[in-house]
């Protein structure tokens, strides 16, 4: 949605400021990061963000969108369904590898993750998706540095927006008891499906 409303802050800028708030859920939920699945998932994401960095300048990003919001409309379609797959080591590779490439071509690479652990306690998924963002975004920036596509407008325009990360993580304090495993699921899948929805339109 970002993309469309304000594509100047689309990649460098929205995956600053994810890379900043991801930081911060990281340290809050370090207890229960866990490691064995999660470093499949730096393995593929790192695989998805060298990819998308190398496609970005040469490739239309418009096709890529229309590809990815199809992929999660039917993801989002199968779950509806009750086909949800679960969160193993080859799940987490492709997963990751599909949300690396997302990211870095559009800033919005959470959805694939974001379905893989929708059945999974929240706590869990703050954990675990959270110090994944922080790895793949680290990468993502400095690929889009490396080959070109990210200056230090981005960081002038991270800068400006970061109060506003600083605010969403201190409400979400206030609100994270009231949303339910049920409640999170929904959340999820409607997430998902959004932008599947903007990506294709």
């Amino acid at each position: 949605m970002v993309f469309i409303v304000a594509p100047s802050l689309v990649p460098g800028p929205m995956i600053l400021l994810a890379l900043f708030n991801t930081l911060i859920l990281s340290f809050k939920f370090r207890q229960r990061i866990n490691f064995s699945l999660t470093k499949h998932s730096f393995i593929g994401g790192a695989l998805g963000v060298l990819l998308g960095a190398l496609l970005i300048g040469n490739l239309s990003a418009t096709q890529y969108q229309k590809i990815f919001g199809f992929l999660m409309l039917f993801a989002v379609s199968l779950s509806i369904m009750g086909i949800t797959p679960k969160v193993t080591r080859l799940t987490s590779l492709i997963a990751s590898s599909i949300s690396g490439l997302m990211g870095t071509i559009t800033s919005a690479g959470g959805a694939p993750m974001g379905l893989l652990y929708q059945s999974e306690e929240k706590t869990t998924v703050k954990a675990n998706l959270s110090i994944y963002f922080v790895y793949l975004n680290t990468i993502a920036i400095v690929a889009l540095w490396i080959t070109g596509e990210s200056g230090i407008q981005d960081l002038y325009a991270f800068v400006s927006l970061a109060p506003a990360v600083l605010i969403g993580v201190y409400l979400s304090t206030h609100f994270d008891k009231l949303i339910n495993a049920s409640a999170m699921r929904f959340l999820v899948l409607l997430v998902a499906t959004l932008s599947g929805i903007v990506l294709v339109i």
